[in-house]
């Protein structure tokens, strides 16, 4: 395209010397040389990025081959000019009007060869700068990454090791049931849970239906089974805070990983434990991450007490509330303060 359009400006300039060659009769050798600069000036316009690209950044790997060009035209320049003037000048013995003329017509050639090569040191220097700029930030990238992956790793070791922790809790859990019946444990335990608490609920009669559940879980599971239970809630709460926290992971897969350990009757105790007065916050995180995904009806005392907790608890297209809650470690907060 370059090339094309050079030739067009060759043509134009070709065009209009010729049709004003009449109006110059008199001056015409003075017209033809300065058509002939014209279409030197008018080269350099198309073809001076070019030649400081090739000069900058040669395909051979350095610039000899410019600068050797650069260094004949400059020399031959230098020997025309020098035998132009001693064979218009040395006859006469005009030596100083010689000197005048060598020196005007080669001091200009000689300036422009180190203003040109001014300017090709100061493009290396800019490229140079701009190089170590683009280091500089891919650096700087590959470091947010390599911190990004080791914030993972560790995440994830934490996260798995937490997750075995809550798989020995549940285990370690164990009710002595008497000589005959033995002793239950583990996920057992959470089926005997909700019996208890399902044959409590069928006993009494209240009008309101959160009051009935809250009464059949609290009075015959939370306060026989507290000791149990408790460690459970608090450390089930602190794996969930733990991932909620964290800002190097993708959320949602862990929460699934997490979510396919929790039985449907551990879920039955979480839904009614969040409907306490202390489980106020582990509700929200339930309803924020969807635990209750697949929560077959058969676990809960009444399918009707769904209602109890907003969609998002059981769906994960949902769009999610935010927590009323900053859930935050104190030293990660001070930290952030003394950021700010």
């Amino acid at each position: 395209m370059r090339f094309v359009l050079w030739l067009v400006a060759m043509a134009v300039v070709a065009i209009g010397a010729f049709l004003l060659r009449d109006q110059v009769a008199n001056f015409r050798y003075e017209y033809y040389a300065a058509v002939a600069i014209l279409m030197l000036a008018v080269s350099g316009t198309f073809w001076a990025s070019t030649a400081v690209d090739r000069i900058v950044q040669p395909a051979s790997g350095d610039s000899r081959h410019i600068f050797t060009f650069l260094f004949i035209v400059a020399f031959i320049l230098i020997g025309a000019a020098t035998v132009f003037g001693l064979h218009t000048e040395w006859e006469g013995k005009n030596l100083g009007t010689l000197g005048d003329f060598l020196g005007g017509t080669l001091n200009p050639i000689l300036t422009f060869l180190s203003f040109i090569a001014l300017l090709l040191t100061i493009v290396l220097q800019q490229r140079e700068i701009h190089s170590a700029k683009d280091d500089a930030r891919s650096l700087k990238i590959e470091r947010i990454q390599d911190r990004t992956r080791a914030e993972k790793q560790q995440f994830e070791n934490t996260f798995f090791q937490m997750l075995n922790y809550h798989n020995s809790i549940v285990n370690s859990i164990d009710i002595w049931k008497g000589q005959t019946k033995g002793t239950l444990r583990g996920r057992e335990c959470f089926k005997y849970y909700f019996d208890v608490m399902k044959a409590e609920y069928d006993r009494v009669d209240m009008v309101e239906e959160r009051q009935r559940a809250l009464h059949a879980y609290e009075s015959k599971v939370w306060e026989t089974f507290q000791k149990d239970l408790a460690h459970y809630y608090r450390f089930l709460y602190n794996l969930i805070r733990f991932v909620k926290q964290s800002k190097a992971v993708s959320k949602t897969k862990y929460i699934r990983i997490l979510r396919a350990q929790i039985s449907d009757f551990e879920m039955s105790m979480l839904f009614y434990n969040g409907l306490t007065h202390d489980g106020e916050r582990f509700k929200e995180y339930i309803e924020f991450f969807t635990l209750f995904d697949n929560l077959p009806n058969n676990v809960l005392l009444n399918p009707r007490h769904r209602t109890f907790y907003i969609e998002g608890a059981f769906n994960e297209s949902v769009p999610k509330q935010p927590l009323s809650f900053n859930d935050v470690d104190p030293e990660d907060e001070m930290a952030a303060s003394a950021a700010e």
